[in-house]
């Protein structure tokens, strides 16, 4: 019987994204917190010479276009996917492929930092710790994470609320050096939205 994938879900993916392997998974994570990243899309078949053939493929809309990702050390050599990869990039006019290996995805102490904002994801956050946080990065700019905490009295637990705002988009998190205190944090892209929602309304 053919294993059923599991589904990924973020608010930058365009739509659920199928995942094999937790190479795939960390990949997803990273790309959904990274701020230079602004949205992931998935397609799973393109036509070859008329040909319908499956293509798996994951593209990246970041700062400095969009492309195709290959993760290579995720699929087996000689994987007729990889030329799918490759129609596909061309046929959503992709500035390229971007290749990556397991050290890319797995590099400390990035690849941690990612896995534990995430697991994060499902915290249900109170509207007056949301407002307070992005109200204090709207005034402040971005700061510390310790420096935020700090600053904001919240119902719930500070850092559990900042990476719960981060999994949705309300603010970055710069995770390059992992989770230390002075980690910055930064409104992200719904949060910049919804202040200008409220200014306007």
């Amino acid at each position: 019987m053919k294993k059923r994938s599991d589904l990924f879900i973020g608010y930058k993916a365009s739509r659920a994204i199928p995942i094999r392997d937790n190479l795939t998974r960390d990949f997803l994570i990273q790309s959904t917190l990274d701020g230079d990243v602004h949205r992931i899309e998935y397609q799973n078949k393109v036509i070859i010479d008329e040909r319908i053939v499956a293509a798996d493929g994951i593209i990246v809309e970041r700062f400095d276009g969009r492309y195709a990702v290959d993760i290579v050390d995720a699929r087996p050599s000689h994987d007729p996917a990889a030329e799918a990869l490759t129609q596909l990039a061309f046929a959503r006019r992709c500035h390229g492929i971007i290749e990556l290996r397991a050290a890319d995805v797995r590099g400390e102490p990035r690849c941690s930092a990612a896995r534990e904002v995430w697991s994060h994801r499902g915290v249900r956050v109170h509207a007056d710790d949301r407002a307070g946080v992005l109200e204090t990065l709207e005034s402040e700019g971005p700061v510390g994470l310790a420096q935020l905490a700090e600053s904001v009295a919240m119902r719930g637990e500070a850092r559990a609320v900042i990476y719960a705002l981060a999994c949705d988009g309300a603010v970055e998190l710069d995770l390059s050096g992992g989770l230390a205190d002075e980690m910055i944090v930064r409104s992200g892209y719904f949060g910049r939205a919804a202040h200008l929602h409220a200014y306007s309304a």
